[in-house]
């Protein structure tokens, strides 16, 4: 079940490691209890690794092994780590627990991990911030914006000009950056496989969205905006 002789490659030996985080997850809920720490997921078949703290593990871990929790967060297109949860099972994750320390000290000790570390599933890079994610967002949308001079689908333009009151929306491909636009809101949500009404909030509030594979945006450019 766990081993404190661990060997992790990079000299940091965890409190605990949970072998199989399926076969033991009611002892992962008990030993964690009403405790705060830094905890790593291992993926077994893929040896990617994401990094977490928790001022309260016990309840942190409760939400890990919901199924339904982890399928809303995905929807939302919230964390990688989840989706690798769901695809790979818990099974073929073994569980750490890096550290336990006091809250005040868990930001600290956490960015120490992710620096040893670097695990692949974490897209903020720095703990207890949104920088990373933000750097990642204007890396995006400096593409968007290049790609936006690119020639779209003639039918797409003739669309946007025969409807004064439709809100363009541009959809990237993270992985191609191909750019993809559609007349609102509601076709874009059809396209990726969301609920409209959700995305609608994303872009009112955020002014963008990310999931499904996806960044999308209301686009810069207005209805009567020249594609070359």
């Amino acid at each position: 079940m766990k081993n404190n002789n661990y060997n992790n490659n990079i000299n940091i030996i965890p409190v605990v490691s949970y072998f199989n985080a399926d076969k033991y997850k009611f002892i992962v809920y008990k030993e964690n209890k009403n405790k705060s720490g830094i905890y790593r997921w291992n993926n077994l078949i893929t040896s990617k690794s994401y990094i977490g703290s928790s001022i309260s593990l016990g309840n942190r871990f409760s939400n890990y092994y919901s199924l339904a929790y982890l399928k809303r967060r995905v929807e939302k297109g919230s964390s990688i780590i989840y989706n690798s949860l769901l695809k790979h099972g818990y099974n073929n994750f073994s569980l750490d627990i890096l550290e336990y320390c006091e809250p005040s000290i868990l930001i600290e000790r956490e960015q120490f991990y992710l620096n040893k570390f670097k695990p692949e599933y974490n897209i903020l890079k720095v703990a207890g911030s949104l920088h990373g994610f933000k750097q990642r967002i204007d890396s995006i949308e400096r593409t968007r914006i290049a790609n936006l001079g690119r020639k779209h689908n003639e039918a797409t333009k003739l669309k946007l000009s025969a409807n004064s009151k439709a809100h363009p929306i541009t959809a990237m491909n993270n992985k191609t950056s191909e750019i993809k636009l559609f007349t609102s809101i509601r076709q874009t949500a059809i396209f990726i496989g969301i609920n409209h009404s959700y995305l609608s909030r994303c872009l009112a509030k955020n002014k963008f969205y990310i999931g499904k594979g996806y960044y999308i945006t209301k686009n810069l450019c207005n209805n009567n905006s020249k594609f070359s």
